[in-house]
């Protein structure tokens, strides 16, 4: 079962703030001047937490990467030292 992370909270609640901004310009509440910079704001900020959540899953797959050269490393080099000794 995977964590819920505030970030994914976060960006849902922001989600629904661009709906709920946007639904509420078409009935003719807010003004446009006012709707429009909100929803860019909130779609700025979904962005944001988008590109967060790549980098983060770009960050643990490059540590993955690494621990696997390491270990592919030292498989060489423990082959290499077996050729050597006969």
């Amino acid at each position: 079962m995977t964590k819920i992370k505030v970030e994914d909270v976060a960006f849902w609640i922001i989600i629904l703030l661009i709906i709920a901004i946007a639904l509420w310009l078409l009935s003719g509440s807010p003004p446009t001047d006012s709707a429009l910079i909100s929803v860019a704001l909130f779609v700025a900020a979904s962005e944001i937490l988008l590109w967060r959540a790549m980098f983060s899953n770009d960050k643990r797959t490059e540590i993955g990467f690494i621990k696997l050269k390491n270990d592919l490393d030292k498989k060489h080099n423990e082959l290499k030292s077996l050729i050597t000794k006969k």
